[in-house]
């Protein structure tokens, strides 16, 4: 019997090391990401941004956001409002391009001095870097930094002045 239940308890931490794995893989399934080069046309098609999710395949923090922002149906529909999201990998030798110039998804993270994972990079429909945001943010500050950028409203106040504002 109590060779039974030990095999239980294995084939039960087994189908839930499974469940997890898969469950943190498919974590933000529900966020369109498109290749840079679409999403920057889109972006100056529709008048939005593009906002890059520069990961790497190790990086645990990245799959923190995996499992806890980007799961979160108003940070979708924020993220949808404003901007064409746009996931890469800083290690990856995937080629992409952006500004009209091929690059891997590693040259185009060291031109944009990603120094760490995850960062979150804001790109205007032109093509300029607005801003870059390093770490993981909690979901609240993230949505409003989404907003915040989204809107314009870097142009008349800092982010600080914006959270009071907004609160």
């Amino acid at each position: 019997m109590a060779y039974t239940n030990r095999i239980i308890v294995v084939a039960l931490v087994t189908l839930l090391g499974i469940t997890m794995t898969t469950s943190a893989q498919n974590s933000d399934i529900d966020i369109d990401w498109y290749e840079m080069e679409e999403a920057q046309k889109l972006a100056r098609a529709n008048d939005k941004k593009v906002l890059v999710f520069a990961e790497a395949s190790w990086c645990t923090i990245c799959k923190k956001v995996k499992r806890e922002i980007f799961p979160n149906k108003d940070i979708r529909q924020t993220m949808s409002a404003y901007y064409y999201p746009v996931k890469i990998d800083i290690e990856s030798d995937e080629l992409l391009r952006f500004n009209g110039e091929e690059m891997t998804q590693e040259q185009f993270g060291r031109q944009m001095r990603v120094t760490g994972t995850p960062t979150f990079l804001f790109i205007d429909k032109e093509g300029s870097v607005i801003g870059a945001q390093p770490g993981f943010i909690p979901r609240d500050v993230y949505k409003s930094l989404m907003i915040y950028v989204g809107t314009d409203a870097h142009h008349e106040m800092e982010f600080e002045q914006y959270l009071d504002n907004n609160q």
